[in-house]
């Protein structure tokens, strides 16, 4: 893992990282991440997006999509996940408002998919397709087959 950490911070796909030293600290990080959903759930409506990229191209759906959203203040991106495997949990929250703004979800969706696509990756990563992006399967899978 530090051989991993190292490559990246040496090409620029990694800014800051920290390893766990000890089963302890394991222990710590591991509370820290399965606090995330819990505590935005908190903060108002999720947008959800479990999302594959290639490593090179991690961090810029978050930047992209942030700048899509500039007219929407009221639209936070808060983002967790693993680099290793280029898994990224993309979240839009709105604080305070806690149901579906049609308006805000047409402006995510198709255009996240969209820039996952472009970038090689797959909008379907560790947790599956689910139900609500089945009906982007046939526009945006890689293949016929998938």
């Amino acid at each position: 893992m530090s051989l991993f950490l190292e490559k990246s911070m040496e090409n620029d796909y990694v800014v800051d990282g920290a390893l766990a030293q000890d089963l302890k600290q394991v222990q710590e990080m591991w509370e820290i991440r399965e606090s995330c959903n819990p505590i935005i759930k908190a903060q108002g409506y999720n947008y959800k997006y479990d999302l594959s990229l290639p490593i090179p191209q991690y961090y810029d759906i978050v930047e992209e999509t942030r700048n899509h959203l500039r007219a929407r203040p009221d639209a936070i991106l808060v983002n967790w996940g693993h680099v290793i495997d280029g898994n990224i949990h993309l979240n839009v929250i709105t604080p305070g408002v806690f149901e579906e703004d049609p308006e805000l979800k047409s402006l995510l969706e198709p255009f996240i998919f969209e820039a996952v696509v472009r970038r090689g990756g797959s909008i379907s990563a560790e947790h599956g397709l689910g139900q609500q992006k089945s009906k982007y399967l046939g526009t945006y899978a890689k293949n016929d087959d998938a």
